[in-house]
């Protein structure tokens, strides 16, 4: 058993457990994003936008709302935009910074390093090389790079398949269905009612993203036609192609990415604020404050209940009903059936199924990876009595356990007891 996420960010993550603080891990690193955009929009600007653009990245919705989970995109944001800040200092420091910040996010995001990382560090290299920091700027990304490259190996057999791939194959049953491009078998679920990934499935993707961004950017859409203007007036425009990279590459990708807003277009963040700030700084810069700042926690308001109910169809139902009925030890089967659709407006999702995998995280969200053993073990159901049997002789001998039936239509739930399972 292994995790299908390259190993970067559960690290990370790790340590922040052991000090019983695992949630707040992406909450204290987003902390830093403001900073980073402040230096990154006084290289490309003045002062004055650089406060607003850091405002703007402090309060936006969709950085406090994908800052507010456990997914990597915060990490590797913060990753990317000290990579992209020692590429526009003059800091004797910036070279071992900027190696540093690209090899966690070879180790986190691969697809990101090689998209986003691998040209920052390009764009560096020669400054890097007459400065004598080479060792940092390449030396550390392509030491984690070999380090991905080995953790594939030792768990798929080979240092090109990612662990990912290779969980989506076993899922779907589709070989190759997790790989870049274009084609009949690209695609591990359907999206637009298909299996299949084509440049125009693409393009409708890629325009929900960019819905679902604009939404979020301060809570309200519009946000990216004031950094459209911003791009208008920016003299420098070679910043411009950072967009055009993140757009373009995850147009390859066949995931729609809906989870959080638009969590592949998080990159975005290190540079859509400053266009936005650009036109913004023309106003005064308290009202402009207050402005952004009004208007992305309205906005936050109207997204927060969405992301307290049931969102991504989990919730803790199952874990209200087990207490109800004083079920605090054993194992706990989970079966279920049906689809129910649901929307979260708010967030870009208009349309979504709930399906019964997808509502098992109601008790995966509450058990304990670190013990195997005691508390509630959450399992998914076995196909027949044998297995179960079977099951629990060899990893939970003489336990309780009980079998959740789960309506997903309904979304209504019954407990039926099993008991201590032996062969009949």
């Amino acid at each position: 058993m292994f995790s299908p996420f390259p190993p970067g960010w559960p690290a990370l993550l790790a340590v922040g457990e052991l000090v019983q603080l695992g949630a707040w891990v992406n909450p204290m690193l987003a902390c830093f994003l403001p900073w980073v955009v402040f230096g990154i929009a006084e290289a490309l600007s003045d002062r004055r936008v650089a406060r607003l653009a850091s405002v703007m990245m402090a309060l936006s919705p969709g950085v406090l709302i994908l800052a507010g989970s456990r997914m990597a995109q915060t990490s590797v944001l913060l990753g990317l935009g000290i990579l992209m800040l020692s590429t526009m200092s003059r800091s004797p420091r910036r070279w071992w910074m900027g190696g540093a910040a690209a090899a966690y996010v070879v180790l986190a995001r691969p697809f990101d390093a090689a998209l986003l990382a691998g040209p920052l560090l390009f764009y560096g290299l020669s400054s890097a090389r007459r400065d004598g920091g080479l060792a940092w700027w390449i030396g550390l990304p392509g030491f984690a790079a070999v380090l991905v490259l080995w953790d594939n190996l030792t768990l798929t057999g080979s240092p090109w398949t990612f662990p990912m791939s290779a969980w989506y194959d076993a899922w779907q049953g589709r070989a190759g269905c997790n790989g870049l491009g274009f084609g009949d078998h690209i695609g591990c679920a359907p999206t637009l009612g298909t299996f299949g990934h084509t440049p125009a499935k693409a393009l409708t993707l890629a325009s929900e993203a960019f819905q679902r961004f604009d939404r979020l950017l301060l809570g309200v859409s519009g946000g990216t036609v004031l950094a459209a203007a911003g791009a208008w007036r920016l003299r420098d425009k070679r910043i411009l192609a950072w967009v055009a990279l993140v757009v373009l590459g995850y147009a390859l990708y066949w995931s729609p990415g809906r989870a959080y807003g638009a969590r592949f277009y998080h990159p975005l963040y290190l540079v859509v604020p400053v266009l936005m700030a650009i036109p913004l700084a023309r106003i005064r810069q308290q009202w402009a404050v207050v402005a952004v700042a009004a208007v992305s926690l309205w906005g936050l308001s109207r997204q927060l209940p969405e992301l307290s109910d049931s969102y991504w169809c989990v919730d803790d139902d199952l874990v209200q009903l087990l207490a109800e009925q004083d079920i605090t030890e054993g194992v706990v089967f989970m079966k279920g059936n049906g689809r129910r659709g649901v929307s979260w407006p708010g967030l870009g999702v208009e349309q979504f199924q709930c399906d019964p995998m997808l509502e098992a995280g109601d008790g995966w969200g509450s058990a304990d990876p670190s013990s195997m053993t005691e508390g509630l073990q959450f399992r998914h159901a076995l196909p027949d009595r044998a297995s179960t049997v079977a099951f629990m002789e060899a990893h939970h001998p003489g336990t309780q356990s009980w079998l959740v039936i789960h309506d997903v239509t309904t979304d209504r739930r019954q407990i039926r007891t099993l008991g201590v399972l032996a062969p009949r």
